[in-house]
């Protein structure tokens, strides 16, 4: 059935005190949601961060999506990016229009992509990052507190504002008090030069980090980061905000992660971050998705992940993860009617039509700041 009308909702949810990681502090979770629906009233939905214009190119190109088939999906995707090259819009209509044709369908999105590999995936807590005012010696022990309270037997701490020195001796208390089975992450933001990021990189090997992500400041061509896995033991990851396949075969030719993390929110929903991922395991490196906390991308993500296949055969293989943020954030936590949940660690991948998950719309359209029709 062709759709019939689309809708954008801004929603932002403003906290207090700031957070963030390395470089920048945040005081609000923002984002784009969008809504298809079809002729028979099938409806899709789809998500996006918030950035300066979004609203208005999402409804722009929303527009281009009215009066056509949903099964028409791959030639409506590469109109959709290819009429204004903007990956974050095209993310969340492309999830958007995957829901609803699975929905039309009566399978789950994985079903349209070839069927699942996994039924579950391991979750890791994503930290807040920094609290303005307060000193990681505080707050980190705190927020790792948390997360192993709240079921996670996984963490990725924030690092990189404060002096390595310093963050170091934090680190090195907080480690041995940690259960023995904790696996640990640290996500730099970008903090480091190559010659810091290296230090970095011994202390957090030392520490028996798994893995180091964002070493390196990404938004410029990720300069450098190709002399990061040959000095290094503990894993790279990287390219959240890579944005092209072009981008990423270059990253991949120069030998620049041990692990790749496109954000189907990102990098232009799920069959592009599935196309990352094929590209990536030709290069033996294996794809762990990014996500920022919002519900709706989490569970496209959760799609993509039952998508992945294992690295290798063996029963001791290091499977995908899957990203959950933490801390106060509705468009996490409430804005679902049926969703994911998190038990002894392990998130089960939703079996439903389209995503797995229900919209509360009405939670929704209560606290959207702004509402777009098109249609």
């Amino acid at each position: 059935m062709p759709i019939t009308s689309a809708e954008v909702f801004t929603l932002v949810h403003e906290f207090a005190p700031r957070r963030g990681p390395s470089d920048a502090w945040g005081s609000s979770h923002a984002y784009c949601l969008v809504r298809l629906t079809d002729a028979d009233g099938v409806t899709g939905w789809g998500e996006t961060y918030l950035r300066p214009g979004m609203p208005a190119i999402l409804e722009e190109m929303a527009g281009l999506l009215i009066g056509r088939d949903g099964a028409s999906a791959r030639e409506t995707w590469v109109e959709l990016w290819g009429s204004g090259e903007q990956p974050f819009a095209t993310s969340a209509l492309s999830i958007a229009l995957d829901d609803l044709r699975a929905r039309q369908a009566g399978v789950s999105v994985a079903d349209l992509y070839g069927g699942r590999r996994r039924d579950r995936v391991r979750a890791y807590a994503a930290h807040q990052g920094y609290v303005e005012g307060e000193d990681p010696a505080t707050s980190w022990p705190r927020d790792a507190a948390d997360a192993l309270d709240a079921g996670f037997t996984a963490l990725k701490l924030r690092i990189g504002r404060h002096p390595i020195a310093h963050e170091v001796a934090v680190l090195e208390r907080l480690v041995p008090v940690l259960p023995l089975d904790t696996t640990l992450l640290a996500d730099a933001s970008g903090a480091y030069g190559p010659r810091a990021a290296i230090a970095m990189g011994r202390e957090l090997e030392r520490l028996g980090f798994a893995w180091f992500e964002g070493p390196l400041y990404e938004w410029e061509g990720y300069a450098g980061y190709e002399i990061l896995p040959p000095a290094l033991d503990i894993a790279i990851a990287g390219a959240e905000v890579t944005l092209s396949r072009t981008q990423l075969a270059e990253q991949l030719r120069r030998g620049c992660f041990d692990i790749i993390q496109p954000d189907v929110v990102i990098c232009g929903g799920i069959g592009e971050a599935r196309f990352y991922a094929d590209l990536a395991r030709l290069s033996a490196v294996q794809t762990v998705p990014h996500t920022d906390g919002g519900a709706i991308g989490i569970a496209a993500a959760l799609q993509l992940i039952s998508l992945l296949p294992e690295p290798t055969r063996s029963p001791t293989t290091e499977s995908p993860l899957l990203e959950v943020g933490t801390g106060e954030n509705p468009w996490r936590t409430d804005v679902l009617s049926r969703g994911w949940a998190l038990r002894d660690g392990w998130v089960d991948i939703p079996t439903g039509t389209g995503l797995g998950i229900e919209v509360d719309e009405g939670f929704v359209r209560r606290h959207a700041r702004e509402v777009r029709n098109v249609g």
